[in-house]
């Protein structure tokens, strides 16, 4: 199964991703906000990120740009985790360097089969 970084600023979102992929077999690291996410990534990377895109000082869009202009880290796939869903937020999220996204709120089976398609296949 897949390591998973999860990224959420609110601690409730975090959990319930945590515990689902947990459910599915999966080995998860959480982290609370942008900064944060990038510290993980580096000293654990992951094999997929979920991202939330509305955090607080450093925003998903800003640090999936940021991880995907690491030459250690651009490979792994990022999710976008959110809200966000008009057509130019769903482009933003892409521009920046998201695979794919999962709107808010969560439907875990969408949520499932799009982390099945993009973490890597033995991890």
């Amino acid at each position: 199964m897949a390591r998973i970084l999860v990224v959420d600023d609110l601690p409730d979102n975090r959990d319930v991703l945590c515990r689902a992929l947990r459910l599915f077999g999966h080995t998860v690291q959480s982290a609370s906000n942008g900064h944060e996410a990038v510290e993980t990534a580096r000293s654990t990377p992951p094999d997929l990120i979920l991202m939330d895109l509305s955090m607080p000082g450093m925003d998903g869009w800003t640090t999936t740009m940021t991880l995907k202009a690491d030459r250690q880290l651009a490979h792994i796939p990022v999710i976008a985790v959110t809200g966000h869903v008009t057509p130019d937020e769903i482009q933003r999220a892409l521009d920046a360097g998201c695979a794919d996204y999962v709107a808010k709120p969560v439907d875990f089976e969408t949520l499932m089969s799009k982390v099945g398609a993009h973490a890597p296949v033995g991890a």
